[in-house]
Formats: C-alpha cells, structure tokens, sequence
C-alpha cells in the first residue's frame, strides 16, 4: 500500500507540474547545460558552435507535416545556452555582476524543416558593442547543407560592458596565435535591422 501511495503522490507530482511548468522545456534545458558545460568541448568566444536537432510530432504545426515556425524560435534558447557555456560567456557575465536579456530577434525563414529530418543550429558573434552582443543562427538541414532559416538576435547586456566582457575572453594572447581578429563592423544588413529597431523605438516613445 505504502509503494502504491507513493507512486501515486509522483504521478500526480508530475502531472500538477506538466499542467503549470512547461516541464519538458526546463528538463532539456537542464539537459543543455550539463552537456555543454561537461560532455563538450570548449569553444573560443569567436568560434561557431553547433547543436543539433530533429523536428518530432511535438513541433509541427496545424499542416502536421513541418515545424512550427514559433519553434524555430524556441530551439534558439538550447543553441545559445550550448554557446554561453561552451565560450564561457555567461559565467564572465555573471562574474562582473551582470546580467543579460534579449533586446530583439528577427528571424527569415528560406525553407520548412519537415518532420522526422534533422537539423543543426550554427551559433555564432557577428558584432558587438558597450551594450549588446550581437548574433547569428543559422538552421541548416545535413543532408544538402541547406540554410532553411537565419535569425539575428541582440543580447543586452545589464550592469556590465559588452567591451568589457568580450575583452576578458579575448586574452592577449588570442591575437599573437591567430584564433581572433579585431572587432568586426556591424555587417550592413544587421545594421539596417538596428535602424528599423531604432526607428520603431522612438515610434513607441512618441505615443507615450
């Protein structure tokens, strides 16, 4: 009676978080952090990392044979957490008595991730300033190495510089074994989305 009693209290357990967590979303995250943090190899913070991925009957959308193209968006969450570890980004953040948040993501889509194929999420710092770290994600599909969607996303940084915190990764010596380069320019296409973000903002101030 005892083993029943308690087997019951867990499934109701996991059933009352399943109903008020998304609890697979904080599982795999746990998941995501733990193998990047002790399975994988450590990255230079200018280097690209990658994650892979397989589109389940759990991301489609209403047509039920391609992703959902809100989780494109989702998926982004376990390829940078994979990249904040790996580079150990995150750890310098929180170090200087940091914090971070997302400022803004625009994502194009070029072609579906159909179900059961597999994908791969390239991570990458494309640029940044005092305030953010700028990147770029691109969902490639292995089998032709097909860009099926590529999304920029600016990380605000809070209660530290982004210079600052990029360079304490990028040590001195980086420059003398030529694993870095100097700070790139904004590239010109992620220029104009941050005009059209600046653009939108002073809108928004306005109508206050």
């Amino acid at each position: 009676m005892g083993v029943c009693y308690a087997v019951a209290v867990i499934f109701i357990l996991i059933v009352v978080l399943y109903a008020s967590l998304e609890l697979h979303y904080f599982l795999r995250m746990t998941l995501s952090v733990i193998l990047a943090r002790f399975c994988k190899k450590r990255a230079h913070i200018l280097q690209e990392t990658s994650v892979n991925g397989i589109c389940l009957t759990t991301d489609i959308d209403t047509l039920l044979y391609h992703m959902n193209n809100a989780r494109f968006i989702r998926e982004l969450d376990f390829a940078r957490v994979d990249f904040y570890e790996r580079t150990g980004l995150y750890r310098c953040i929180r170090a200087k008595g940091g914090s971070i948040a997302m400022g803004a993501t625009s994502i194009r889509y070029r072609r579906f991730i159909r179900l059961f194929h597999r994908y791969s999420i390239s991570t990458k710092i494309i640029y940044w300033d005092d305030q953010s770290i700028f990147m770029e994600h691109r969902f490639t599909t292995p089998r032709d190495n097909f860009v099926n969607a590529i999304v920029w996303s600016r990380t605000r940084l809070m209660d530290c510089s982004a210079d600052e915190v990029m360079a304490s990764l990028l040590s001195p010596g980086d420059a003398e074994n030529g694993t870095t380069k100097l700070k790139p320019e904004m590239p010109t296409d992620v220029a104009t989305w941050m005009e059209s973000n600046a653009i939108s903002s002073a809108k928004l101030r306005g109508n206050c």
